[in-house]
C-alpha cells in the first residue's frame, strides 16, 4: 500500500510539473521582445500622427523594416506603411516598389462606400446581379458572396461562393472585438487575402487595407486598440 501510494504521488507531481512547464512554454511564447529600432520608430511616428485617433498593426518582427508615408499637410487624415531596408519617416513614397511592398493603409472618410463602389475593381459589369441564397447570404454576380450579419457585411471573391466559413470568421473577429457594425472586403489570391474594411470610428468611417495568409493574422491589423 505505501509503495502504491508513493508512485500516486510522484505520478501526480510529474503531472503538475508537465502541465507547469506546458504553461510555462505557452507565457514564453507570447513574449515578444521589440526591436530597438523598431521602439524608436514608433516613438517618431506617435509623434508625428498625434492628436489623431487610429488603429496601428502590431508588432510583427517576421515583417521587418517599415517605412511611415505620412503627409501632415494633407486636409484628409491617411497613412500608408510600406516595407522598406530600414525603418524611416517619409511624406512621400519614393524609388520602386511592387504591390506587395505596401503592408498597410489607414485613412478616414466621412461616408461608407455603397456596395457597387466597394466591388467596383473586382466586378466587371456595372450592374451588379443578386441570387439570394438565404436571409444571411447572397451571391453577387456568380462569384462574390454577400454575407451580412446584424449590421456587418462580409463581401468575398471566390470559387466557392456558398462557402461562408471567411465571412463568419470575419463576423466573430469583429464582434469579439466589440465591432457590430461595418463593411468587409475579402479577395483571394495566391495562397493569400487581400482584406480592405471600413469599420465606424465615432462618426466617421475607418478605411483599412492589408493582406494576409490567414485570417487568424486580423489580430495583428485589427486587434491593436485604437490610440
Amino acid at each position: 500500500m505505501i509503495k502504491i501510494k508513493v508512485w500516486r504521488f510522484v505520478a501526480v507531481i510529474g503531472c503538475l510539473v508537465m502541465l507547469l512547464s506546458a504553461c510555462n512554454s505557452q507565457k514564453g511564447a507570447k513574449t515578444v521582445e521589440l526591436d530597438s529600432s523598431y521602439q524608436e520608430w514608433r516613438k517618431e511616428v506617435t509623434t508625428a500622427l498625434d492628436n489623431h485617433g487610429y488603429v496601428f498593426p502590431a508588432y510583427d518582427e517576421k515583417t521587418g523594416p517599415l517605412e511611415l508615408i505620412y503627409d501632415p499637410s494633407s486636409s484628409d487624415f491617411e497613412f500608408e506603411l510600406y516595407r522598406s531596408n530600414d525603418y524611416r519617416i517619409s511624406k512621400e513614397l519614393s524609388g520602386v516598389h511592387t504591390v506587395h511592398d505596401r503592408y498597410y493603409h489607414y485613412s478616414l472618410i466621412e461616408e461608407v462606400p455603397d456596395k457597387s463602389e466597394i466591388l467596383s475593381p473586382y466586378s466587371s459589369d456595372t450592374q451588379i446581379e443578386r441570387v439570394p441564397v438565404n436571409d444571411e447570404l447572397a451571391i453577387l454576380n456568380d462569384n462574390i458572396s454577400e454575407y451580412q450579419s446584424g449590421n456587418i457585411i462580409v463581401y468575398e471573391t471566390s470559387e466557392d461562393p456558398e462557402n461562408i466559413d471567411n465571412p463568419q470568421k470575419v463576423v466573430e473577429f469583429l464582434e469579439h472585438h466589440s465591432i457590430n457594425s461595418g463593411s468587409v472586403l475579402l479577395v483571394n489570391m495566391e495562397g493569400r487575402m487581400n482584406v480592405e474594411a471600413y469599420l465606424p470610428v465615432n462618426d466617421q468611417t475607418a478605411r483599412l487595407i492589408f493582406t494576409v495568409e490567414d485570417l487568424d493574422e486580423l489580430e495583428t491589423f485589427v486587434g491593436t486598440p485604437a490610440k
